[in-house]
């Protein structure tokens, strides 16, 4: 596969951001493209952009957290699980539910169940790719956070799981962590905004605390296109498990390696304001 960069790839949440810019960037690169997206009415833009380029974009219905009846082509040769879920940032005790349920839904049991169906075809390709898009957020302990954050930190622990068991099959399992990719999601995110934890009396301090810690993620973001290249380029990489594609997830990665999870909740807290104990 690191040799032939051409074959049949199903990228999920195509319609729009890194997604979309992915799916673009393999068409560039030769490859035949399943762009899954919810709502095909949306995708409009990436057909007429894909018109002049190497590979064919097809786009196909697809709804992550209800599969029904589908399944991947048998000659698929490369998955990115790329679709994904961000609802509001609340405090745990205000958040419902339902609310964890919506964003496990998407981000951690539809990647499994497509993942599932999946494997069979890139185990007779023989060299098939599996790349994870994964959250710098996940190695990161934040408040107001924590919904997202653990179906991400859910998503690294699948993806270290499927390396160990798809190795001998010759299937290459990767996880992108993205630290800041300039996309519709970071838009509507802490970067720009305060967490919607704010309106609560008991959270609002921190919640304005964090507000103003957040501009890094908006100053550093990268542009889709350019993170997609890079995460093209890793994809075809033969290295580690988990890899960087943006400035501000090679900064958090080096951080991660270089302290304990203790030392990095404690630097939490202090950033915070909140007495360590």
């Amino acid at each position: 596969m690191t040799e032939k960069q051409t074959g049949k790839a199903l990228v999920t949440g195509a319609n729009r951001g890194l997604g979309k810019a992915i799916a673009l960037e393999l068409a560039t690169r030769g490859f035949d493209v399943i762009a899954g997206v919810r709502d095909p009415a949306s995708a409009v833009q990436l057909l007429e952009e894909s018109r002049t380029l190497k590979g064919k974009i097809e786009v196909e219905a697809l709804d992550v957290a209800a599969l029904g009846d589908y399944r991947p082509p048998e000659d698929l040769q490369l998955l990115v699980n790329n679709a994904g879920y961000r609802g509001p940032y609340l405090p745990i005790e205000e958040a419902a539910l339902d609310e964890w349920r919506k964003t496990f839904e998407t981000n951690f049991f539809g990647v499994i169940d497509l993942t599932r169906r999946a494997i069979p075809a890139l185990r007779n390709a023989g060299a098939g790719i599996i790349c994870n898009i994964g959250s710098l957020g996940a190695y990161t302990p934040l408040p107001f956070y924590s919904i997202y954050r653990a179906s991400k930190a859910a998503i690294a622990a699948l993806s270290e799981g499927l390396r160990i068991e798809l190795a001998p099959f010759g299937i290459r399992v990767i996880e992108i962590p993205i630290g800041g990719v300039d996309t519709d999601m970071l838009r509507s995110s802490i970067a720009h905004r305060p967490p919607d934890a704010i309106a609560y009396e008991l959270y609002r301090p921190m919640a304005q605390a964090q507000a103003a810690m957040s501009e890094s993620a908006r100053v550093n973001a990268l542009a889709p296109e350019i993170a997609a290249r890079n995460v093209v380029d890793e994809i075809f990489r033969v290295g580690p498990l988990r890899r960087a594609c943006d400035p501000n997830a090679v900064k958090g990665l080096e951080y991660i390696d270089s302290t304990t999870e203790e030392e990095r909740m404690q630097a939490m807290l202090e950033r915070f304001g909140v007495k360590a104990g």
